[in-house]
């Protein structure tokens, strides 16, 4: 049986997910687990409190929203997700977005639909692979939106805060003093607490207010505001009590929270890998935070996102696992179950404190403080995407940030070099005399740095233009990693302009992805894949050859095509592989007589089998092409194959090659074959080359 694999491996792209570690436990830390899982729950309550209420717009209901949030992200996503020590729950970010949709778009059941759908959305970026894309965030555009985030927070608690300032200045006192106690205290549960227990004293107290008719009294606790009744008990899950037209409307809303909530997740997932040398696998993070989002929000949970402030407590405090979000998650049921009538007396005036403190704690300061030393347009960028997060909203000015982000990359690319080598530079490779004979023989050489693509593609061309005044030009290319269609482009119109006045173009250096491009856009053709050369001082002893008048010799390449070249193919025996690689040439119709060339093939393999060592046969017979011009083909077998069956000789490489009467190129062709495949540099970038058309250039170098 032989066949040819090149289609779509759905197990082999899952196998990435390792679905298999999902329910798969490590509890040798498991002390050191539980530690951080109970401090990092400790420091997420009054943030989940805190920001389940500012999502909900001020609604007291929102705490207890913040509360379930925590709750079934914090346990799903340590479950499902890529990064071991994660903390997940509602976060400011996240909640300045959740406020806004539950504004714009009607209350709680719009923005539980929209949490629904962001869910469905992060889960599909996970399968689509999209992780690596999303830390492609600019530095600027993510503290610029941080930056926003934190002013916007503190600003949003000011209708809170004056509903008992003293209780709310209070928290934050304490909030900022405590770090200078102890670094290691939870300061925000503790403000919260004190605050609490203020605003129970201060209630106890009685005020007389006189009137024009009577005396009456009045208490502070009228005028405190409470979160209210916790549920000891989780409500029965259900999808939100919506019209299908609210669910098309709240699409977009999804899909933004969907964003918000990767980016600021694998943000958390990097720092965490800084913090505990270790590595997490993104794809994996967001099906693991999209699984949350998506549950979450049936037993009335806001969506969340990874928390680098909990996740680098729960780090700082031992957790090691994932079993360490998971026990964080199952102490905030605690708190519900048995400490709801308490918490339900916290007063919404220290909760808007404990929020004001985070603000202050999100602003990134140092960055500012830069912004005179750093780029004109990195400062602009983030000066810009902060002052838009504060009077829009976030995802336009992620949106405004991210495009001045890609205009600024693409000028900065645009600079690429393109530096003439004729005078000095790269010393160690021109010699003082090699340069000196350069311009004699009309020959320039061109040293390309950074990717050419469109942006770059016109400064390219102006450079190669101001010196024209040559026969050969040479461009070092291996300092250039990508190039697009438009760079593809402009290298076309300078082999025109070069053929069109006789003149030759040498590429050096080509990289795979580069050479690659040029190829199916068959630039390449239009080069001459003979003009393709891999190193430096090869092209300049080419190009004086050139110019000297030298009669040029013939490469592998010259008698091969893309086509011809079948790469990682598997037969069970040599009968097998014979058939296919004659019929590949049939099907190509490169053979003038199909009977005579096969029957030609089998006849030479079966009285002498063609082995000459490292793995390589080179099966030859004596029946052409069209024009009795040679027939050569190349194949690379996946698993060696036993060859010659009497002396148990494997092969890896066949060179099929095969001649009417032009004997010339044909022993030719055999010689280079037989020389060249015993250096070991070719022989192991043909073992390596990824398909035909990094072949085709191997083949194009090997020259008599």
């Amino acid at each position: 049986m032989v066949k040819e694999l090149r289609t779509f491996n759905l197990k082999s792209y899952l196998s990435d997910f390792h679905f298999s570690e999902y329910l798969r436990f490590d509890f040798s830390h498991l002390r050191a687990d539980f530690i951080g899982g109970v401090t990092s729950a400790i420091v997420a309550l009054p943030l989940a409190l805190g920001f389940g209420l500012l999502s909900y717009n001020g609604n007291p209901e929102g705490a207890v929203a913040g509360l379930y949030g925590a709750i079934f992200t914090g346990i799903l996503a340590s479950l499902f997700g890529g990064t071991q020590q994660q903390i997940t729950g509602p976060t400011g970010g996240m909640t300045v977005v959740l406020t806004q949709v539950y504004i714009q778009y009607g209350g709680v059941e719009a923005l539980l639909a929209a949490c629904i759908i962001a869910g469905l959305f992060q889960i599909g970026f996970g399968f689509l692979k999209f992780g690596k894309y999303v830390n492609l965030v600019p530095y600027p555009v993510t503290i610029g939106f941080t930056n926003g985030i934190a002013i916007l927070i503190f600003t949003q608690q000011f209708k809170t805060f004056n509903t008992a300032p003293v209780i709310a200045l209070f928290t934050m006192a304490i909030i900022f003093i405590i770090p200078k106690i102890n670094k290691n205290l939870p300061k925000s549960l503790i403000g919260l607490i004190l605050g609490s227990l203020a605003a129970y004293f201060f209630s106890s107290i009685d005020f007389f207010r006189i009137t024009a008719t009577s005396l009456t009294t009045f208490s502070v606790a009228d005028a405190i505001k409470v979160i209210g009744d916790i549920p000891s008990s989780f409500k029965i899950p259900n999808l939100p009590h919506i019209e299908w037209a609210t669910w098309k409307h709240v699409l977009p809303a999804g899909f933004t929270i969907s964003l918000l909530g990767a980016i600021e997740s694998l943000l958390a997932s990097t720092v965490a890998d800084n913090a505990s040398n270790t590595r997490h696998h993104s794809n994996r993070e967001l099906i693991g935070q999209g699984i949350a989002n998506f549950v979450a929000p049936f037993f009335g949970g806001v969506a969340g996102t990874g928390a680098i402030v909990r996740t680098m407590v729960n780090i700082r405090s031992g957790g090691r696992t994932k079993f360490s979000g998971i026990i964080h998650g199952a102490i905030l049921i605690v708190v519900m179950l048995f400490l709801g009538g308490l918490a339900s007396h916290i007063p919404l005036a220290a909760l808007a404190g404990v929020l004001m403190m985070t603000a202050i704690g999100m602003f990134e300061l140092e960055p500012i403080q830069l912004i005179p030393k750093a780029p004109a347009a990195d400062s602009a960028v983030l000066l810009i995407t902060t002052i838009i997060t504060v009077l829009t909203d976030l995802i336009t000015a992620v949106e405004v940030g991210m495009v001045m982000a890609a205009f600024l990359f693409v000028h900065r690319m645009s600079e690429m070099g393109v530096d003439t080598l004729m005078g000095e530079g790269k010393g160690s490779i021109i010699d003082d005399e090699t340069r000196k004979k350069l311009p004699h023989n009309k020959i320039a050489v061109y040293d390309v740095e950074g990717p050419l693509f469109f942006g770059a593609a016109r400064s390219f061309v102006d450079a190669l233009e101001r010196n024209f005044d040559v026969n050969i030009v040479i461009l070092d290319m291996e300092n250039v990693p990508i190039i697009d269609t438009t760079g593809a482009v402009a290298i076309e119109n300078i082999v025109h302009r070069l053929h069109h006045d006789n003149k030759r173009l040498l590429l050096v250096g080509i990289r795979p992805r580069v050479r690659a491009v040029l190829y199916n856009l068959d630039v390449t053709k239009k080069i001459g894949i003979g003009n393709f050369i891999p190193t430096l001082q090869e092209a300049i002893d080419y190009a004086f050859s050139i110019s000297s008048g030298k009669k040029e010799s013939k490469h592998l390449g010259n008698f091969i095509s893309d086509r011809l070249i079948m790469l990682n193919i598997e037969a069970e025996t040599k009968s097998d592989l014979l058939d296919m690689m004659i019929g590949q040439a049939i099907k190509a119709g490169i053979v003038k007589d199909e009977s005579e060339f096969s029957r030609s093939i089998l006849e030479r393999e079966n009285e002498t089998p063609t082995v000459i060592g490292h793995g390589v046969a080179v099966p030859h017979a004596r029946s052409g092409g069209e024009n009795n011009a040679v027939v050569f083909l190349f194949a690379r077998l996946r698993n060696e194959l036993v060859y010659d069956s009497n002396s148990g000789e494997k092969v890896k490489f066949i060179f099929l090659v095969s001649t009417g009467s032009n004997d010339k190129e044909y022993l030719n062709l055999l010689r280079m074959i037989a020389i060249n495949i015993k250096n070991e540099k070719i022989y192991q970038r043909l073992l390596n080359a990824h398909d035909a058309t990094e072949v085709h250039h191997i083949f194009s170098e090997v020259k008599m």
